[in-house]
């Protein structure tokens, strides 16, 4: 039988829901206000898809948030359950069309449910994304334990491909098995060519692309481990194929038999077809939804899992087993799992285990971590927040890639304050912005700065500005940084709003070089990559390669290329994104390195790449992250 959380909406409930929402209005509004925290997190798109929904959100609304008295759950399992149930019912069935949500409380139970559209006689199963990369850490550290492989292994005992890839600076030291689980590998963010397949992709097929993962690689160029983070899907993809190398048993073998099996996991899968249960379909539109095709990929220990939010609360609970060494890893796997790994100086305040987010918060005065990772496999989204001590988990899928999509990370994040204020009796607030020693603000140097949130311009003035996704905003001194005035309408009207108060930016010298970092409460410095400043320097390859290019793969993540001479004094490079029937883009500054190449500037994911310019059937063409790319 389904208990109350596990049905669909029922119409019989809508008038107790009604008199939920009317006695708890004050008290939702005011979690609302004052409690909507970003929280950062690793994947891939989805980070600059929540920036932009971010500013977008608040220019549509222009509101100010008034401060309510605070309710109290402390203790109080049936208040809270329904508290939980109505936040996630203000996303689905309206902005979201299928909603699955998964919380376990101060009582251990699993609670769990769908909301929205939901199938009749089957189980309907959403994809997860960059969760995935859980599991593949879990995995890593169980072969460990079997002593079939160890962190800091060198991955070309597993991988021996990246001997065949170019080293962009000789000396560097060998990559390990560690430097691909926390993302500071060197290696390129992605292979984009082939990262999706088709929708009607037999399972052999799609096992044979993963396995010929790393033979994609050769002839790439690779940069130095350890020196920065930057996101990638192709490190993990890579781990997938160590799983498979090191424990000679197929990816989907594996994952079932040492992870799924172990935890009671029915309806899970790396794959796409399962008995009994079926992917869910996928929307997408910011005001009319259209059925998107499914999307299956090559990299599947990177985001390919398809689950159920009951299956997530059995894999957490089998997780949390650990901890007494009868559950997924031992207890000093556990351990390792959780403990702050060593970072790359740019990484700042960003903490990450293997491979898990880390977020500090305070209750009582005291730190706490949340721990976690988002996904975003569009039109998929996914969250997934807990605390190993207490054993408090917040777990979120939705299926529409729409205006409501930036809201399923933040109502998580709401979501689970509130669980471990049930459970601790104090409501949990992410740490203050650490004191800086220096008083006086650093201006930066004008100019331009790249990051993988694209090109800013920084202008001295009163205030100065800084361009962020669009928008020139001022920048006025806080806390001894800068903090974020943004306003709209030709500067006439500010926008107030405690999420945006909290933002902050700091300029600095980093290896010589000046850059700028962006953060706020509950967003460490260093999770949205620094921005670098470059100087153009007018040096640009053959006109005839300004203009449009185009794969001729069906399924391309990346379709579209775009280089012109951009006014500015360098090459600029537009990579335009189709994901979950959407295009998205994003523009990064080049420079002419060779009379065949030219490097994307900066730092981070999808930065310091090359592009390189070639010529088939005597007509210029483009090869960018294994694809090639044809002038329209």
């Amino acid at each position: 039988m389904q208990s109350k959380e596990e049905k669909n909406i029922p119409s019989r409930n809508r008038k107790e829901k009604k008199s939920i929402s009317k006695t708890n209005q004050t008290k939702m509004e005011s979690v609302k206000a004052k409690r909507k925290t970003k929280s950062p997190n690793l994947d891939s798109i989805f980070p600059m898809r929540i920036l932009f929904l971010f500013f977008f959100t608040f220019i549509v609304h222009c509101q100010t948030n008034r401060e309510k008295e605070s309710p109290s759950y402390f203790q109080n399992l049936e208040t809270t359950k329904s508290e939980m149930i109505s936040q996630w019912e203000k996303l689905a069935p309206s902005g979201i069309k299928s909603l699955s949500y998964m919380f376990i409380m101060s009582d251990g139970k699993i609670h769990h449910g769908q909301l929205g559209n939901k199938s009749e006689n089957q189980v309907d199963r959403f994809k997860i994304g960059s969760i995935t990369k859980l599991f593949t850490g879990i995995a890593i550290l169980q072969l460990q334990e079997a002593g079939k492989l160890k962190l800091d292994d060198p991955i070309t005992k597993w991988i021996p491909e990246i001997n065949q890839m170019k080293v962009r600076k000789s000396g560097y030291r060998e990559i390990t098995i560690r430097d691909l689980l926390t993302h500071q590998s060197g290696l390129p963010s992605d292979v984009a060519n082939g990262f999706f397949l088709s929708p009607e992709a037999k399972e052999e097929e799609i096992l044979d692309s993963f396995r010929n993962l790393p033979k994609a690689i050769i002839g790439m160029e690779r940069g130095e481990p350890g020196k920065i983070h930057s996101y990638s899907n192709l490190s993990f993809g890579l781990l997938g194929n160590v799983i498979e190398r090191s424990s000679g048993e197929s990816i989907e073998s594996y994952f079932q038999n040492h992870i799924f099996k172990v935890a009671g996991m029915k309806h899970t899968t790396l794959l796409e077809s399962l008995p009994d249960s079926e992917l869910i379909s996928g929307y997408s539109g910011y005001v009319w939804k259209t059925q998107t095709i499914r999307p299956v990929i090559r990299d599947l220990t990177a985001g390919s899992i398809s689950t159920t939010g009951e299956d997530m609360g059995l894999f957490m609970k089998a997780f949390f087993r650990s901890k007494q060494n009868k559950g997924l890893l031992s207890l000093a796997s556990f351990d390792e799992f959780h403990k702050t790994q060593k970072s790359p100086k740019a990484n700042f305040e960003m903490k990450l285990g293997l491979p898990v987010l880390k977020t500090s918060y305070t209750a009582d005065g005291n730190q706490i971590w949340f721990y976690g990772h988002s996904g975003s496999l569009p039109p998929f989204f996914a969250d997934l927040v807990y605390d190993p001590k207490t054993e408090i988990v917040s777990f979120v899928a939705g299926n529409t890639l729409g205006l409501q999509t930036g809201n399923l990370q933040t109502t998580n994040h709401n979501v689970m304050e509130i669980l471990w204020e049930e459970k601790m009796g104090k409501r949990p607030e992410p740490s203050p912005l650490p004191t800086l020693k220096s008083r006086t603000v650093v201006a930066g140097e004008e100019g331009y700065y790249v990051s993988p949130m694209g090109i800013h311009e920084y202008k001295h003035g009163n205030p100065p500005t800084l361009g962020l996704m669009g928008f020139d905003v001022g920048l006025v001194e806080r806390d001894h940084r800068y903090g974020i005035d943004l306003r709209i309408l030709f500067g006439l009207i500010s926008i107030k709003d405690p999420q945006i108060s909290e933002m902050r930016v700091e300029f600095e010298t980093w290896e010589g070089s000046t850059i700028f970092t962006l953060y706020a409460k509950g967003l460490p410095k260093g999770t949205t990559g620094i921005g670098v400043k470059f100087s153009p320097d007018n040096h640009f390859p053959n006109s005839d390669y300004f203009g449009i290019f185009l794969t001729k793969e069906k399924y391309a993540i990346i379709p579209k290329l775009k280089l012109e001479k951009d006014k500015r004094g360098f090459p600029l490079l537009t990579i335009y994104y189709h994901l979950g029937g959407m295009e998205n883009s994003i523009q990064v500054p080049c420079q002419w390195e060779s009379k065949d190449t030219l490097r994307i500037l900066g730092y981070g994911r999808n930065l310091g790449e090359t592009l390189l310019l070639d010529r088939r059937e005597g007509k210029p063409s483009l090869r960018y992250s294994g694809g090639i790319y044809e002038k329209k």
